[in-house]
């Protein structure tokens, strides 16, 4: 299996962007988040203004301005740029090898270009909290609305160029709970996926 891409979508706090991470690791292949994309995109000259909207948000202050105002193009200009954008970091990354890319939308991006293994990874919303809560201070009933908030994005972000599908099953490759199997675990599955899928 030639050019292949590891895609890993995730819930909020999940643990994903660290299972792909270990994933790279185990495989000896490149790894790439949202920081390492961005620094791609400065070294091919992609101006730094579009990564003002280079993440994972929903697009609905898009969407709202050129609704309210026909004739400001300038959201919809710069989103067309960030997709394209995205498009070019994104597949400069791949043909380099195969690689891990962790969110962006770079399953449905990536799909008609390159051999995709897409991956989610969820877990359960207590397990997600607990989480969250060792890193930030505030109380639990506050840190699940900001988590559910994070995933409401996620979803709006990845359904502008998906197919409305994400975090549903039939969406993905492989599917994973970290609150219920050790991210260790998930990693050995999908490492020998992508092995015997080489032979």
């Amino acid at each position: 299996m030639d050019n292949y891409v590891i895609c890993i979508g995730r819930q909020f706090c999940s643990g994903g962007r660290q299972v792909g991470k270990m994933l790279a690791e185990r495989l000896g292949i490149d790894f790439y988040d949202a920081e390492l994309l961005r620094k791609n995109a400065k070294e091919m000259g992609i101006e730094d203004g579009i990564f003002d909207l280079f993440d994972e948000k929903p697009t609905r202050s898009f969407l709202f301005s050129v609704v309210m105002d026909p004739y400001s193009i300038d959201s919809a200009v710069n989103e067309g740029k960030v997709i394209e954008a995205q498009r070019k970091v994104m597949s400069k990354a791949a043909e380099k090898g195969p690689c891990v890319i962790v969110g962006r939308r770079a399953d449905k991006i990536l799909e008609k270009d390159f051999n995709v293994i897409s991956v989610f990874i969820g877990a359960d919303i207590e397990y997600r909290i607990a989480r969250y809560l060792e890193h930030e201070s505030m109380n639990e009933r506050s840190a699940r609305r900001f988590i559910e908030r994070k995933d409401r994005e996620r979803a709006a972000y990845y359904n502008y160029v998906g197919d409305g599908k994400w975090s549903r099953a039939d969406n993905y490759t492989m599917c994973f709970n970290t609150s219920k199997m050790e991210k260790e675990k998930i990693v050995e599955i999908i490492a020998d996926y992508i092995e015997k899928a080489a032979e």
